[in-house]
């Protein structure tokens, strides 16, 4: 797990305000854990990093197991199969992006706070 140098009591959690990411077992969990969670507006790539995360994960994905949905077996196999690599491909993402993406951080709000709230390429 990359982590930083952090505790848990410094993390702050950003999410995109997905119903399925504010269920309240998810809520709950962060809660019980003191993890504080940012509040930002929905449908706002700009101010969540993990977006570009993904992005990386399955360009990486498709260059390292480019033939994936072509696994017999069907869709339970695909999935199986998914659960097994993407943690592998998961690592094999430089943690120098990950530094990247928080450090762009106040860049990123500063970008849609001049656009007034409007989606901006960053």
């Amino acid at each position: 797990m990359i982590s930083f140098g952090m505790q848990l009591e410094d993390i702050l959690f950003q999410q995109d305000n997905a119903p399925v990411h504010k269920a309240y077992n998810v809520m709950d969990w962060l809660e019980r854990h003191s993890i504080e969670v940012v509040d930002h507006p929905p449908y706002s790539p700009d101010l969540n990093p993990i977006e570009h995360a993904w992005v990386e994960l399955k360009k990486r994905l498709h260059q390292q197991y480019p033939r994936i949905a072509d696994t017999p077996g069907g869709k339970e196999t695909v999935k199986k199969r998914l659960a097994q690599v993407l943690p592998l491909v998961w690592e094999t993402i430089p943690e120098e992006l990950f530094e990247k993406l928080w450090k762009s951080m106040p860049d990123r709000v500063a970008a849609v706070l001049e656009a007034r709230g409007g989606y901006t390429r960053y």
